[in-house]
């Protein structure tokens, strides 16, 4: 019986994953990860975009670069944090950074940006899922 009850009962949507990236081969790469491990992914190419893509449609994560022209990662991120934007449960968007170089970076200074990882672009897809995969476990409790 519990088989059947669990049968219609109506799948749970995949987590919806914005990945911002100006450089088009990177952001193409990003999404076609996601989307492999299972995400709905909207990939755009500037952080004005990426604003009106969550505005419009919502999300659950934001996956972004750090540095771009004309809106930094970190503008990025103020900018959502302003707005409050959340997820479709109402719950705060989780954010992460994504660089060719982060060790110049502390973890208060991500706690003060109101970020919630940062990782090194496309070095360990595995790690980049994982770190995913964390981020939005934690905001489903935070």
């Amino acid at each position: 019986m519990a088989g059947k009850a669990a049968a219609r009962r109506p799948a749970r949507r995949p987590p919806r994953i914005v990945v911002v990236d100006d450089l088009s081969y990177v952001r193409e790469a990003m999404a076609e990860l996601l989307r492999g491990a299972g995400y709905e992914v909207a990939a755009v190419p500037s952080g004005a975009a990426a604003l009106a893509e969550l505005e419009h449609a919502g999300g659950d994560l934001l996956l972004t670069d750090l540095y771009m022209p004309e809106m930094t990662g970190w503008d990025l991120a103020r900018a959502i944090r302003t707005r409050s934007l959340t997820t479709s449960r109402v719950l705060p968007l989780a954010i992460g950074l994504y660089s060719a170089v982060l060790s110049a970076f502390t973890r208060e200074q991500l706690s003060r940006a109101q970020v919630d990882f940062a990782l090194t672009k496309l070095t360990d897809p595995e790690a980049i899922v994982q770190a995913i995969e964390r981020a939005l476990a934690w905001s489903e409790i935070g």
